[in-house]
């Protein structure tokens, strides 16, 4: 090889002064600031650079998710213990403020000794307080597998004052009843897989009064929920299928936006909904569940069914998600949806009785929704030919903003079956200029297209897991 061809090595200059660290010597405010568009965990490890950086990660406020920290094998319980050593000396140090902070890798608590659980709960209960002295904002705590009980909530997190968004799950609050709760600054409240009684929801609601959003999944304990929440905006709840409450009645909540019920348990609770001014979002509705919504909707308990009272109609509901069966008549269901004349989507999970009302939608005047507002419908266990395929058909033939139909078959959809369900939906005949239809199988339809998926049930499978 010629001498030329080679590789030059590169000296260093020889002025001092091109030798410094240039970046070392930028102030701290703009060294923190690019730190601050770094993972926690890039941060940190700038740390060990030189003395010049040992603490300039501390200048930001805390964000922090321990998933930061992965050890071989996480599952066991050594480096459990590793783990949450780590979280409490990075909590421990960082001067604050700390604006988040989540604990999710907590598999190891099911293999604790009940004197092992006491020092955890006491660990535990001291990173509470030192988060509280650190302004904590945001907290999401997780503790073991999705459903296992074994953890008690410390008492000094019901006495943190600044935070504005929690997550709970996989826990219990203790059975003796709270006291002297506070959270004046809380506005988003998430309780998942959590055993509580009715009083300790009803103490935990008293004290925050700015709370927005309430979400409830598969918790259990709960028989009579309450909810008189001035500024309650979004509420979800969706229980376990043994865990049903027997009531839940929203009493005061005047600002209430979106209303989301799990499909089992609209089937088996009775729902009472006082205010619905502002309701944009509502599902899942049951035109045979114990449902009482506004003055439009409600069920004695001697009628089979839901009555309507169309002169009250809900203009401000723009998302709808309908339960319906063998057992829904369309005569019912056109009542029902005639109340909605604002509705832009609109998603419907179940089958008719194949042969029930044959000829009814010929026979039906357009719904008010037609003209300006619908664009989407999706029909989740579409059966094909019959009734199902005439309550298609005539979305097809009257809606005219229209973009899109997806229908979601309960089988394999093949391309002949599907060529001969789009001959059978007259789609020479839709009124919409760019209507889209969409044919799909239960392993074709991706879960989390479905917002209201979360709420099913049973869950969709997921694509590609036919095999």
């Amino acid at each position: 090889m010629h001498p030329s061809s080679r590789q030059r090595r590169v000296e260093p200059p020889s002025d001092p002064q091109l030798q410094m660290d240039l970046i070392s010597n930028l102030p701290d405010c703009l060294l923190s600031s690019i730190l601050s568009f770094l993972r926690i965990r890039d941060a940190i490890r700038t740390s060990v650079l030189s003395s010049r950086w040992r603490d300039l990660w501390k200048l930001n406020p805390l964000h922090f998710d321990d998933i930061i920290i992965k050890f071989e094998k996480q599952d066991s319980y050594r480096n459990w213990l590793k783990i949450h050593q780590a979280v409490s000396r990075i909590a421990f140090i960082h001067p604050g403020p700390i604006h988040c902070f989540r604990i999710s890798q907590s598999k190891g608590i099911a293999f604790l000794t009940n004197k092992e659980m006491r020092a955890f709960h006491c660990e535990v209960d001291n990173l509470m307080k030192i988060l509280m002295r650190k302004g904590i904002r945001e907290l999401a705590l997780r503790f073991g597998y999705r459903g296992e009980l074994q953890f008690r909530l410390p008492s000094s997190l019901l006495q943190c004052q600044t935070l504005c968004k929690v997550s709970l799950s996989d826990c219990f609050f203790p059975p003796s009843p709270i006291v002297n709760s506070s959270f004046p600054n809380l506005r988003e409240l998430t309780l998942d897989f959590v055993f509580l009684w009715d009083h300790h929801l009803n103490c935990l609601l008293k004290s925050c009064a700015q709370l927005e959003v309430l979400q409830l999944i598969n918790c259990s304990g709960l028989q009579y929920v309450r909810l008189n929440c001035a500024k309650l905006q979004n509420f979800t709840i969706h229980l376990g299928s043994d865990s049903h409450p027997k009531e839940v009645i929203i009493e005061d909540a005047p600002e209430l936006r979106s209303l989301r019920l799990g499909e089992q348990m609209v089937r088996h609770t009775r729902i009472s909904v006082q205010h619905v001014q502002k309701l944009e979002v509502l599902g899942f509705f049951s035109m045979n569940g114990s449902m009482q919504i506004g003055n439009t909707f409600s069920k004695p308990y001697n009628q089979p069914q839901i009555s309507v009272n169309a002169s009250m109609e809900l203009h401000t509901v723009k998302k709808l998600a309908i339960l319906v069966g063998f057992d829904t008549t369309f005569s019912l269901l056109s009542d029902v949806l005639r109340c909605f004349p604002c509705l832009e989507t609109l998603d419907i999970k179940g089958s008719f009785y194949p042969a029930s009302d044959v000829g009814f939608w010929e026979q039906q005047a357009p719904f008010g929704f037609f003209e300006r507002h619908l664009k989407s419908i999706t029909m989740i266990e579409f059966v094909g030919p019959g009734a199902d395929m005439e309550f298609a058909k005539y979305f097809v033939q009257h809606g005219q903003v229209l973009e899109r139909i997806t229908l979601v078959c309960g089988h394999y959809v093949t391309e002949s079956w599907s060529t001969t369900l789009r001959r059978n939906l007259c789609l020479q005949n839709h009124a919409a200029m760019h209507l889209k239809v969409q044919i799909l199988g239960p392993y074709d339809y991706h879960p989390n297209s479905c917002e209201w998926a979360p709420l099913f049930y049973n869950a969709l499978p997921q694509p590609g897991s036919a095999d």
